[in-house]
């Protein structure tokens, strides 16, 4: 088989170029869910900032411990791409929003104008240069024609306001629907919100339960009885430091996102690519990590690396569920409605 033909250094590189090329691609479907939807409100501005600092530590503890050249070329085009979605955030939310809203108003304005129809002469208001003349020219009219000016006086008044009765009848129907949607909808927050506040108690709870899990297990793999005894002399402090830096921050980063997920009740605006990409790409990396040596030291020099890819991939199958959770949620339908 291929695989009998291949050594573990081999493996490990395909692997971390895999990795590479996962991660690559990782952010192309945000970036165009982004691009589409014109919008990053689904993002959370503190996942990205949590993720931008952890990019920055993992990639100076990899330079000071002189890692895997792979995994260099990882931390660097890490920091790249969150700094492009972050550009996308901050474009979308302060300028782009802002210049559509400006349009949205002139366009407002300008239906609004048009909707409403122009005085006649005879409603103006006239000023204090021409009232004289105006109200001559209002007597004079009114003797010749007086009876004909009545009758077109009554038939604009009855037209006026028929069509005024059916605008404010149509307008309040609309309103009276936007108001009963806005009710069901509520209600139907009271409903998921119950829900929702379970499924964050489990949340929590799956949590420290595997963050203990995992950190005992270790513990055991390297400290425990019948281990190969680890060479701390190999353990440097300043880059394992940056290193569990950067695998606190990367693991702590998607918590913000899920609960902004589990409040809006909606994981609109993101990309599920994104995060599949994101799994295939951590445990591949993972992989070219262990099949470079299964030697305790040199695991325990690379662990805060394993821990924040790995340590990821329970929040990331979290979102997974999210997105099976609300994939029929009624906050994305009822986003669409407006009144008229």
């Amino acid at each position: 088989m291929l695989l009998d033909l291949l050594d573990n250094e081999t493996l490990a590189k395909l692997f971390g170029y895999l990795s590479i090329f996962c991660w690559i691609i990782v952010f192309t479907p945000q970036f165009y869910e982004n691009y589409v939807g014109k919008n990053t409100e689904g993002v959370s501005v503190t996942f990205l900032l949590l993720w931008i600092f952890g990019d920055i530590l993992n990639l100076l503890g990899a330079v000071l411990e002189k890692l895997l050249f792979t995994m260099l070329l990882l931390a660097m085009y890490y920091l790249l791409a969150d700094c492009l979605i972050m550009g996308q955030v901050i474009y979308y939310r302060r300028f782009y929003s802002k210049r559509s809203y400006e349009n949205e108003e002139t366009v407002y304005n300008s239906r609004k104008s048009s909707s409403n129809p122009t005085p006649s002469s005879s409603t103006i208001i006239p000023s204090k240069s021409n009232s004289y003349s105006t109200f001559n020219n209002n007597t004079s009219n009114s003797k010749i024609g007086g009876s004909n000016n009545i009758g077109s006086s009554i038939s604009s008044s009855n037209s006026s306001s028929s069509s005024s009765s059916s605008y404010t009848s149509n307008s309040t129907i609309s309103n009276n629907e936007f108001s009963a949607l806005l009710k069901k909808n509520n209600r139907l927050d009271n409903e998921v919100s119950s829900n929702t506040r379970r499924v964050i108690r489990l949340f929590f709870v799956c949590s420290i339960l595997m963050w203990v899990g995992l950190l005992a297990g270790s513990a055991l793999f390297f400290f425990g009885p019948n281990q190969k005894e680890v060479d701390l002399n190999q353990w440097h402090l300043l880059p394992q430091l940056l290193g569990w830096g950067s695998a606190i921050l990367y693991c702590s980063s998607r918590i913000p996102q899920i609960m902004q997920n589990f409040r809006n009740e909606s994981v609109e605006g993101l990309s599920l690519c994104m995060f599949i990409f994101s799994v295939i790409g951590n445990v591949t990396y993972c992989m070219s990590i262990m099949l470079d040596s299964m030697e305790p030291t040199y695991l325990l020099i690379n662990y805060p690396w394993l821990l924040g890819s790995g340590g990821t991939l329970f929040f990331d199958f979290t979102i997974f569920f999210q997105f099976y959770m609300y994939r029929h949620s009624p906050k994305n339908n009822f986003n669409n409605i407006s009144p008229t």
